[in-house]
């Protein structure tokens, strides 16, 4: 029998009495970010939990707050059909399966999934399409990126190399360039690995305009491809400034790379991508 909500709204699932559908992917995706969450951050001393927070990607944890915040912001009429049951089921053991994989890669499926079935099912939900979108960039940050970094490594260390090089040529023309290492006066070397480049940095940059534009509307517009175009340019160039301070000295390299430097910049990344996208979201740039 079909519930009075389910008759209302259009849908022809099954719903199911006593839970609503809003309540129910909330509790999905709660279940999926806590699980990632307990596998972040350390409780083992108050020391390792401050050092866990102060290392987390806090753009991350913005997009995380997006989703479960436009699916609050859903439609709280509608009830749990079988297909939404049949899904929370599923994630609850995907999720335990997913122990026996890196947490990067089980976490990234798992959203792929439920970001799909809110793009496929979303019962016109606009609120459920924005935290789809989101959940999306969330998984290309997790594994798809990755993948396809692993994929075009060589490549993309070539491409980094050639504007830190480019870069160093004009500011330090006495530090030599071969292939994708750096080799300075006094003796100290740098080599690209796929963890500096900056490229492996750009699915951080579209998760930052993502979550943003998702915080702010519901609906995607033109000028918000210049705004992650413009976002990902500066996230390179300024991994390409860290880049060349690493191979600028040894006393540089151990600041900017192992000390507070690394701190310094990291903020500083956070904060420029954050306000590149909180720009491109406003409303002049929606009419655009």
């Amino acid at each position: 029998m079909f519930s009075q909500a389910a008759v209302e709204s259009g849908s022809s699932r099954p719903a199911v009495a006593g839970i609503g559908r809003r309540e129910l992917l909330l509790w999905i995706i709660f279940c999926l970010f806590v699980n990632q969450a307990l596998l972040l951050v350390d409780v083992r001393s108050y020391d390792a939990f401050a050092v866990s927070l102060l290392t987390q990607n806090y753009i991350y944890w913005l997009a995380c707050y997006v989703v479960i915040y436009r699916l609050y912001l859903g439609d709280r009429g509608i009830r749990a059909g079988r297909l939404d049951c049949a899904l929370a089921l599923a994630v609850c053991v995907l999720i335990v399966l997913s122990g026996f994989l890196p947490y990067r890669f089980g976490t990234g499926l798992l959203a792929t999934l439920v970001a799909f079935y809110l793009l496929a099912l979303n019962g016109g939900d606009r609120n459920f399409k924005a935290a789809a979108a989101v959940l999306l960039a969330v998984s290309a940050q997790l594994v798809w990126g990755p993948i396809f970094f692993q994929l075009f490594t060589p490549e993309l260390l070539r491409a980094d190399a050639g504007l830190v090089g480019t870069f160093l040529m004009a500011l330090r023309p006495d530090i030599i360039w071969k292939g994708t290492s750096f080799f300075a006066p006094d003796g100290h070397a740098v080599s690209l690995i796929a963890g500096c480049s900056s490229f492996n940095n750009v699915s951080t940059a579209v998760l930052a305009c993502a979550a943003i534009a998702m915080l702010r509307r519901t609906e995607w517009v033109r000028g918000d491809i210049a705004t992650i175009a413009i976002a990902c340019a500066a996230m390179i160039l300024i991994n390409s400034a860290r880049i060349c301070l690493f191979a600028w000295s040894i006393a540089f390299h151990g600041y900017w790379h192992d000390g507070e430097g690394a701190q310094i910049l990291g903020m500083a990344q956070t904060v420029i991508v954050l306000a590149i996208a909180w720009w491109g979201a406003g409303p002049s740039r929606r009419r655009s």
